[in-house]
């Protein structure tokens, strides 16, 4: 394992226990959370970003460098390697800013993101169910056109960088990694295997939700009448007292009932 997925040599960015996170969800993903009790974790491998989890040609061709000489054309088993390793990984998105921004509001309305989850750093990791194969942190972004050694290489680092493209998500990930090389490594039929076994467009990750949700916000362009149902589902769950709130991008500073 340790020629090419090593456990060590990278450690994601985590920021204070108390800073804020955001998660953009539509309606029936909050009344998920509430009723299963559970957080969705996506594969890595139906993310729309071809590059996720992704190495550069140069990281690539080093790794091959090692791999055992009785394989043919080690590039390739390195890129199958990886691509097996992206089917069983699996992923919680968040958004690291103290407040809510405008970009992500905008970039979620056109797929029915009408609230988001307020949390903080340590309040996410506390209310996960944790497990050894989890690592949370922040998502570094790179110049992947440029080559080279962007970073270490292990079997979380490619999921905690990211194209210099998305730079404007500054994004917080938690990381489940559930791969495990396959005996004939370069196989094609063990890594069919591995993948059919533990692979699925996610996981369900158990979670407190009264410790997760610090505030709910209800999107600008949905008005106020989701507010008032999220207040009717938070106590129908006998969670009355989490504080939610209009987005503040939906202030209008003409308005003549200001007083």
């Amino acid at each position: 394992m340790a020629v090419y997925f090593p456990d060590e040599g990278f450690e994601p960015e985590n920021p204070e226990d108390d800073e804020a996170l955001w998660r953009y969800i539509d309606f029936t993903q909050f009344i998920s959370i509430l009723e299963t009790e559970n957080l969705w974790f996506s594969a890595a491998s139906e993310f729309t970003d071809q590059w996720e989890g992704g190495l550069t040609e140069h990281q690539v061709e080093q790794i091959a460098d090692d791999i055992p000489s009785f394989i043919e054309n080690g590039t390739n088993s390195v890129r199958q390697l990886y691509d097996a390793l992206r089917a069983t990984t699996y992923i919680s998105c968040w958004h690291h800013r103290d407040e809510e921004t405008a970009a992500m509001w905008e970039l979620y309305n056109d797929r029915g993101k009408e609230v988001a989850i307020k949390t903080t750093v340590g309040n996410l990791r506390r209310a996960l169910r944790w497990s050894d194969d989890m690592v949370m942190g922040c998502v570094e972004y790179k110049d992947y056109n440029s080559g080279g050694d962007l970073f270490p290489v292990t079997r979380n680092s490619p999921f905690f960088h990211k194209r210099l493209s998305f730079e404007h998500e500054s994004e917080f990930r938690v990381v489940k990694s559930e791969f495990n090389l396959p005996e004939r490594v370069g196989m094609e039929e063990g890594l069919r295997e591995i993948v059919a076994e533990k692979g699925g467009a996610g996981r369900p990750i158990g979670v407190n939700q009264e410790t997760l949700i610090d505030e709910v916000v209800v999107s600008p362009v949905v008005g106020g009448w989701m507010g008032e149902l999220v207040k009717d589902v938070l106590e129908t769950y006998e969670m009355e007292d989490t504080e939610v709130s209009d987005s503040k991008l939906g202030d209008n500073p003409f308005s003549l009932d200001k007083e």
